[in-house]
């Protein structure tokens, strides 16, 4: 089974969305909307699996619509410490997917964005591979060896989130590197290029954000 969780921040290309579920829309997919989110697919009227959250951000439309399309729902106190997107992945994590799409992760409220990135740190040793989306951007932790397919001439960075990454190679980019250390703080994995139509990815010790980004 893989999951998709569609959640409440900045989606301005309804199509884009709309697109990326249908691709995922096959058997043993299950899609989760977080609260707000519900906006999004009453206006492309795509029906989800669940609905979660504490339905604070909710709009009333939306929500007559989820209740008529009778989605199931997981109602949380609005004095929680988790929010909605974090409730949905903990739930995710939970049915031990084969992996996890997060679309509209990103939006205006910086807070937000920044803890959805973190999510990424503190569901990674469940080991299922956990994707933030939206239209400009994917974003990922990355395993310590991991080849990347089909992405040619794409802009992909590379951030350290923890203190140092020792031992990365970078291979099939403008910009290869052979066993260096990333130091958190600096710019050095930002803005290169995917050259080939296989790259990889590699190294020792540490923790390392993945972005590929659209202009």
């Amino acid at each position: 089974m893989e999951i998709t969780i569609v959640t409440n921040g900045n989606i301005g290309n309804l199509s884009w969305l709309k697109t990326k579920l249908k691709e995922n829309s096959k058997e043993n997919h299950f899609v989760i909307c977080a609260d707000g989110a519900a906006k999004y697919l009453k206006t492309i009227d795509f029906v989800p699996d669940l609905l979660v959250g504490d339905l604070d951000s909710i709009d009333k439309d939306a929500k007559l619509w989820m209740e008529e399309k009778k989605v199931p729902l997981k109602k949380f106190s609005a004095k929680k410490d988790q929010t909605d997107t974090e409730i949905a992945l903990s739930y995710s994590v939970s049915k031990k997917p084969e992996a996890v799409e997060v679309l509209g992760a990103f939006g205006s409220r910086m807070d937000h964005t920044l803890a959805n990135v973190q999510l990424l740190e503190g569901f990674f040793d469940s080991g299922i591979p956990i994707r933030l989306m939206d239209e400009q951007n994917e974003v990922w932790l990355l395993g310590k060896h991991t080849r990347i397919v089909g992405r040619k001439n794409e802009n992909l960075s590379i951030i350290p989130i923890t203190e140092s990454v020792t031992g990365v190679t970078l291979t099939g980019f403008e910009y290869p590197l052979e066993n260096r250390q990333l130091f958190r703080g600096q710019t050095l994995g930002i803005s290169n290029i995917i050259r080939g139509q296989q790259a990889e990815i590699s190294f020792k010790e540490g923790k390392l954000l993945a972005v590929i980004a659209k202009d």
